[in-house]
């Protein structure tokens, strides 16, 4: 390797490390310098700001209906079906008409889950019961 070939790649690689030490140490001294000074200590500041309530009231003991988590659960669980179906759509245009049995039989478990949940009345939304 040449003296040129070497400065080009140690140039730019002590130029970035310079920038990757440089750029954080001012930031961190401009915010040190520029701060406005301690929060004052106000009640609504000192709480915690989450999905958009200024103040959310309560313990942490308290509990929610099981109805919210069944939701995510049942989210997760029905939506991989669009998982499965992609795969089969791409194997079922190359393939021919053979696959459609196989899409029947998938469809018809997918819509015995949901008939078992909705006679069960996890779908039921009029009552929230723990």
């Amino acid at each position: 390797m040449s003296n040129v070939e070497i400065f080009d790649t140690t140039f730019a690689m002590t130029v970035l490390v310079l920038m990757a030490v440089c750029i954080p140490a001012i930031l961190l001294l401009a915010n040190w310098f520029l701060h406005p000074g301690k929060i004052k200590q106000v009640l609504i500041k000192g709480s915690a700001y989450e999905c958009g309530l200024a103040h959310v009231s309560g313990t942490a003991n308290e509990r929610y209906p099981v109805k919210y988590y069944m939701v995510a659960m049942l989210f997760l669980v029905f939506d991989l079906e669009v998982v499965f179906l992609y795969p089969w759509t791409i194997m079922f245009l190359s393939s021919g008409w053979s696959l459609l049995f196989v899409l029947l039989a998938f469809l018809l478990i997918l819509e015995a889950g949901y008939i078992y949940l909705y006679k069960k009345g996890v779908l039921d939304w009029t009552s929230i019961k723990d």
